[in-house]
């Protein structure tokens, strides 16, 4: 009886994945930092989150253009659409407590049909179909279909799989405000940025609480002609889409009380995390990439601002690992990307990331 017990805690220890150390950890700093070096990145902050705590964060090169002003916690980043999840939990979060249907018809956005009606006709493949780098089928938008707030959110307005279309889930706040919901930005602040204890994030550049997030954003840069550029502020306000300014620390913080159910009850977020079968492209739902990746399903997004910013949040569930990294420049995502196919590894630090920590 003896031997069978040392033998199940044998197995039990050898089940689990691999804790990484401190080690592992500046390993992985140290190839950000070549990586920003190689990429002309100006500024790079990156943090680990594990088990529900932040165990590393690195703040790489400098946050200003005449490199006077040190990278740091403070530095906030524009994160494209990483804010997506956020924005789409925040709306998750308000149909649970009554304040918006996720069947109100993305319709009551007044704009909406025309939007489709002449979006369909450009070259833009999220719009009127197409291919995506790898050969596969991009379903044009879908303007005969009654999209929903929650079609919306799981990216399907182009028909019943998902097709990432930006362009349409900026209309979320309006359609929201067309059917008598509250402004995004309040729904934001007060389903996700308060209780998750979010500081020093601007929702938007009207936001009026945006705080130090304004004061600390580094500039934008991209490489012309070899040389790298200092590149002008994007103009976008906060949309469902994108616009939120924000530090790793401030991202880390909504990450935790994800995990731990403070912003959704935690059986809404175990259906994203859970292995359900997705299929060969992955999925998208609520804000969320979803992959499949060595049997542990990955939930994560990107972020480009095109020549300006990029961004990488990716979690592990299963390993309860999430990883956050935010550039001045748009080198994190740079190997390609699509519009139906949910593939982190192809960003050269999320697949940097996969191969050294996730077993």
């Amino acid at each position: 009886m003896i031997r069978g017990f040392f033998l199940a805690v044998l197995a039990l220890f050898a089940a689990q994945p691999a804790m990484a150390n401190e080690e592992d950890f500046e390993a992985f700093g140290a190839f950000l930092d070549q990586f920003r070096k190689e990429s002309n990145t100006p500024a790079m902050s990156a943090l680990i989150v594990k088990d529900g705590a932040i165990a590393w964060e690195s703040y790489l090169g400098w946050s200003d253009d005449e490199g006077d002003i040190p990278t740091s916690p403070q530095t906030t980043y524009y994160i494209a659409s990483v804010t997506k999840p956020i924005a789409a939990t925040a709306i998750h979060a308000e149909s649970l407590a009554g304040g918006v249907d996720l069947a109100t018809p993305m319709a009551s956005d007044a704009g909406w049909t025309d939007l489709c009606q002449r979006m369909v006709q450009t070259p833009i493949p999220f719009m009127s179909g197409g291919e995506d780098l790898f050969g596969n089928a991009i379903a044009p938008m879908d303007c005969d279909k009654a999209t929903s707030l929650g079609n919306m959110l799981d990216m399907r307005a182009n028909g019943g799989a998902f097709v990432y279309n930006p362009i349409a889930y900026a209309r979320i706040d309006r359609a929201i405000e067309g059917a008598g919901g509250r402004p995004l930005r309040d729904i934001v602040r007060e389903r996700v940025l308060e209780p998750a204890g979010m500081q020093d994030v601007a929702l938007g550049w009207r936001d009026p609480s945006s705080g130090a997030a304004l004061r600390y954003l580094t500039m934008p840069h991209h490489v012309i002609d070899g040389r790298i550029k200092k590149q002008p502020y994007p103009d976008d306000d906060f949309r469902a889409a994108a616009g939120m300014v924000a530090n790793p620390r401030a991202l880390a913080a909504f990450d935790i009380a994800y995990d731990q159910g403070r912003l959704v009850p935690p059986e809404h977020r175990a259906r994203l995390a859970e292995r359900q079968v997705i299929g060969p492209l992955g999925d998208y739902r609520l804000g969320w990439w979803r992959e499949d990746y060595k049997g542990k399903r990955l939930m994560w997004h990107s972020g480009k601002d095109d020549r300006k910013y990029s961004a990488i949040y990716l979690k592990v569930p299963e390993q309860r690992l999430t990883l956050i990294v935010l550039a001045n420049s748009e080198a994190i995502w740079n190997e390609g990307s699509s519009l139906v196919l949910a593939r982190a590894s192809l960003s050269p630090v999320a697949r940097r990331f996969l191969e050294e920590f996730v077993d």
